[in-house]
């Protein structure tokens, strides 16, 4: 059970730190404006934004920065957790590592279908 724990941890952090990462440069790419644009490439980016990312993305992208911190400290706590269970040696140990490591897998998926609706 704790290879899959493990295994679930990983992907939701790793899932979790690809969310912060996209919506940091959905956030960046926003942020340039026509006065700030430096060279070919902020002018190339400027233009490809403003023409085919909705406004609504950027707010999208706050919200899911947001959403990326709660997940990673969720994530600890579930980690907590199954500390706490492993050192309580409770019979129903298995039962509740295998809820957390559902809980880790929910949140991986949501984290990549933001991350996955922000790139695109």
């Amino acid at each position: 059970m704790t290879q899959n724990f493990d295994a679930a941890e990983e992907r939701a952090r790793l899932a979790a730190a690809d969310l912060s990462a996209a919506a940091n440069d959905v956030i960046k790419r926003h942020s340039i404006s026509w006065r700030d644009a430096r060279d070919e490439v902020d002018f190339a980016e400027l233009s490809r934004w403003t023409r085919y990312y909705p406004e609504r993305k950027l707010d999208d992208a706050r919200e899911d920065l947001g959403f990326a911190s709660r997940a990673q400290t969720e994530i600890e706590s579930i980690s907590a957790s199954l500390g706490a269970l492993a050192s309580g040696r409770s019979g129903d140990a298995g039962a509740a590592g295998a809820e957390l490591t559902g809980r880790l897998a929910v949140l991986a998926a949501n984290c990549e279908r933001r991350a996955i609706y922000l790139r695109s």
